[in-house]
Parts: C-alpha cells; structure tokens; sequence
C-alpha cells in the first residue's frame, strides 16, 4: 500500500453533526487529516465506523491531506470566535506515518500559533508533537488516548495500533512532562471480557483502572459502543456487528450468544444501532465511576448516556477538561474565553450574557462558520 498526499477541497469546518436537545457533544471544529476509508489508518480496529460510512473513500493508496494549514488558516482568517479543534475523527492523527506526522505537526503548529483550544485523540504516539517550539507548554490542550482493554483485548480489536504497554508508556510520559491526557475506555465489549476472563471479567477492567491511574491521566471516558448490522460498502468486507461477534465467538460462543441477547437496537440523538443494554450500561459505568473518583480521577461517558446519568459532577463536559472558545484579538491571534466551556446550550442556559458575549450560540445545533463571523467584512463558508 503507497503512500499519497492529496489535497482536501474547500473548508474543512463542521461541529458534530447532532440536532437535538439531548446532544451531550461540545460544540467544536473537526478537523480530519485523511479521509475516512479502511486505508487510511493502518490501525485496522475491527469496530471502526469510518471503513463502515457511506462516504467512505475505498482508495487502495493511504490519503493524507497535504494542505490542511492553508485551509484552515484561511478560515480562521475569517472567524471572530474559534471553537476548540479535534483532531482526527476518521483516522488516526498519529499514526506511525512518516508523511502524515509531518502534515500534523505543521497543522498543530498553525493551530499555537493563532492561540486556539484543540484536542488530540490517538492509540499513537504524539512525541513527535514535542518538536514544536512550545508545545509542551501551551494551553488549553489535552491529548486522550484510546486503550480499550487489556492486553489480550487490544490484540484482538485494534491489531495493528500500538500495543497496550505502549499505550500505557505514551500517556505516562506525556504526563510526567506537563501535557493534560485522557484515557478512552472505548469501547468496552464486555462479552468479549467475559469470553476471555469468565467471572473475573470485571475484576480485570478494575485493574485497567489502577494502572489508567499510574499514568498521570486526569479523566476517563467510557462506552460500550454502537454496533451496526449494515454491510461495508466494500463488498468485501463485513459488518461491525459481525466482525466482533466473531471475534467474541471464537473465544466463547456462550459469550457471543449473550451479546446477540444483550445488545438491542437503539434510537437516541446520536444515532441508532445496537447498545448494550440500558440497564446493564448503567451499572456498567456507574461502577467505572465509582472506582476511578475512588482513584481521583473524573469519569464521562461517551454519547450512549446523559450527564446526569453517568457523569462525575463539576466537569465542563465529557471529554473532562477545559477546552474553550477562543476570541480574536486586534492582532489577528485568538485568546481562550475566561468561562467558557464549549458546551454552550448547557453550561451558558440559563445566562443572558454567556463568557463569549453572544447568546445566539447558546444552541445544541451544529454550529456554521458564519455563525461565529461577527464582522461586516465576514462572509459565510461552504461545509465540508
């Protein structure tokens, strides 16, 4: 498989796509770094939805966008206010590609220079990041990390992402250095525990929590994922329900006969598929909770259940830690938002004047560039 830098066409701005007013999402600029496709990241995680959606790129070339600072400094030449930048939501960012860490650290590098809040979510190694001039230092950002098992589990779910021990020493240097980190307990197939470790299943997530603690990371977020039954639109591939109940079969197929019993079809604002069943989610996440406050930690939970359901109370929001808007000063830079959390149609409600001074963004809508443009002179961008 080669590899190919392409250039992406027009803007790269869209928040999470959610219209409801259950949404748990913070509001925020997703920036992608390739494609999404079953090439694009060499991870190859048997339950990832990127290889599964419509407008998958089915390239037998590895994509990588190759002009993502020109773009994005373009619209950020256009925006008043800046909500916080993810990176990547349909691959990995920091993948072990030569190619695709240099486009990285050249869009991470824009993104300090302007002053915007952003966060990294990865199985990778972002140490390559520590080359830039000030990186450690600079804030608001956090960096999550994805380890969704133990050992054993990861080998059989993400097999070509770095392993757990790896995992585990990446975030443990990141914080030993100062960098704000997060842990992704996501997803948590709890069958495919119960296949490998029978009763002690549980006993052996409470030791991932003990070891997440020794880390330095400062919040957890959990799922237990959404499964869809719906064919690749590579023929030659199979569902995500199908890839894991095989994988699950093939150590217990006791196991796999309770995940066809216990994960249900489900419709709620983010989407529908198969979850686990409610009422095993929440003692589920109540118990991961309780352990990692036990441990000083925060805990969230991923879409699959409200706030109050779920969350460690006083976090901004789910991804934990502070992630504001950020507002343009006279020099053309950004300066995060005393205040503000991102998570606008919860945190700033009940206000009539919220931290960035404009009450319009108080919505659990999908935010439009033009709605962050404040000045004459600012038109409105194409989304992507």
């Amino acid at each position: 498989m080669s590899i190919k830098l392409i250039d992406k066409k027009g803007s790269t701005f869209h928040d999470f796509p959610y219209s409801s007013p259950e949404r748990k999402c913070i509001h925020c600029w997703i920036i992608n770094v390739t494609p999404p496709g079953p090439n694009q990241c060499i991870h190859n995680c048997i339950y990832c939805y990127a290889r599964e959606a419509i407008y998958s790129n089915h390239s037998q070339d590895t994509l990588i966008y190759n002009n993502l600072p020109e773009l994005v400094g373009r619209d950020l030449k256009k925006l008043t206010l800046c909500p916080p930048i993810s990176l990547s939501n349909v691959s990995d960012p920091c993948q072990g590609i030569p190619e695709l860490q240099e486009e990285v650290k050249r869009l991470v590098g824009l993104l300090m220079s302007y002053g915007v809040s952003f966060f990294i979510t990865t199985k990778g190694n972002p140490s390559f990041l520590l080359e830039l001039p000030g990186f450690i230092e600079y804030k608001p950002k956090l960096i999550a990390t994805t380890i969704e098992g133990t050992p054993e589990i990861l080998e059989l779910l993400s097999p070509g992402a770095p392993s757990f021990n790896a995992r585990v020493a990446t975030v443990r240097k990141l914080s030993s250095i100062g960098i704000d980190t997060v842990i992704r307990l996501d997803p948590i197939f709890i069958h495919l525990f119960q296949a490998l470790y029978g009763d002690s299943w549980f006993d052996q997530i409470s030791k991932l929590i003990d070891v997440y603690t020794s880390t330095g990371a400062k919040h957890i977020i959990g799922s237990t994922g959404r499964l869809s039954k719906r064919q690749s639109p590579d023929s030659k591939d199979t569902s995500i329900w199908q890839r894991i109940y095989e994988v699950i079969r093939n150590q217990s197929p006791l196991a796999a006969r309770k995940l066809e019993q216990e994960y249900i079809y489900e419709v709620n604002w983010s989407g529908h598929g198969y979850l686990l069943r409610k009422d095993l989610r929440l003692s589920l996440h109540h118990k991961l909770r309780e352990l990692a406050e036990a441990k000083g930690m925060t805990y969230a939970t991923c879409q699959e259940l409200s706030a109050q359901e779920s969350d460690s109370s006083h976090i901004p929001h789910c991804e934990g830690l502070p992630l504001p808007f950020a507002k343009k000063q006279a020099d053309g830079k950004f300066k995060p938002i005393t205040g503000c959390t991102a998570n606008c149609h919860v945190s700033c409600r009940v206000t009539t004047i919220p931290p960035c001074g404009h009450p319009e963004l108080v919505t659990y809508k999908p935010l439009k560039p033009s709605k962050l443009c404040f000045e004459p002179t600012l038109i409105s961008l194409p989304n992507d």
